[in-house]
């Protein structure tokens, strides 16, 4: 049993460099979507270039849980949390999709900035919502170096709590924007950054979750 036991257990310290290395990733386009929103004078070819820079971590986020899958069919987790597993890289995956979603929709909409209540609300509360964002999967890597249940729950917690506060922030941004006398296109372009920066919290709190759930379980 203490032998199956160490073979489990190296399959998941495998699984969670792999993770590890998707979640640094999502850290990079983060970044760059963030030095994106920073300027509102960004020429087009700096925004297409930002967006080819995301889409190629996108890419390779994607070969990265092609091969885990892979591995976890091929027995590397306990069976018991193999399904838990397969959630937990789908909400992995979805963190570095949901990025490369927003740098589109920036590439799309970037010209609405022009709007000043448009920009008002992308440099200060889109910016602080990718602002938590970043703590929160900074957090996260955090999870993924320690196998100690008390540290992965307190983790988890922290985390949840940031995903409140952009929830908070959300829901003003909402009340926002539905004062201001926005068109379709300015209106759709604002609420789908809110939404996907939400979203990409979700991922987050539930990837945390997830993981808790994995390692303590092997």
């Amino acid at each position: 049993m203490q032998r199956l036991r160490k073979v489990f257990s190296s399959g998941l310290d495998e699984l969670k460099e792999r993770i590890d290395s998707h979640l640094r990733l999502s850290q990079d386009s983060l970044r760059i979507l963030q030095e994106t929103i920073a300027s509102r004078n960004l020429d087009k070819s700096a925004v297409d270039e930002a967006v080819r820079k995301i889409t190629a971590l996108e890419r390779e986020g994607d070969e990265i849980v092609r091969d885990v899958v892979d591995r976890v069919a091929q027995g590397a987790v306990v069976p018991t949390v193999t399904n838990v597993v397969l959630v937990l890289l789908d909400n992995v995956d979805n963190i570095l999709d949901m990025i490369y979603f927003a740098a589109k929709e920036i590439r799309r909409g970037r010209h609405l900035w022009t709007n000043d209540a448009i920009y008002s609300i992308v440099s200060a509360e889109l910016k602080e919502m990718l602002d938590l964002v970043r703590t929160m999967l900074e957090y996260l890597q955090t999870m993924i170096k320690t196998n100690k249940a008390e540290d992965l729950r307190r983790y988890a917690r922290i985390i949840s709590s940031l995903e409140e506060e952009i929830d908070e922030i959300k829901e003003n941004i909402l009340d926002k924007v539905y004062a201001l006398s926005l068109n379709a296109v300015e209106f759709n372009h604002i609420v789908s950054l809110i939404y996907t920066a939400d979203k990409i919290a979700d991922n987050i709190q539930d990837a945390a979750y997830h993981l808790a759930t994995v390692v303590i379980s092997v």
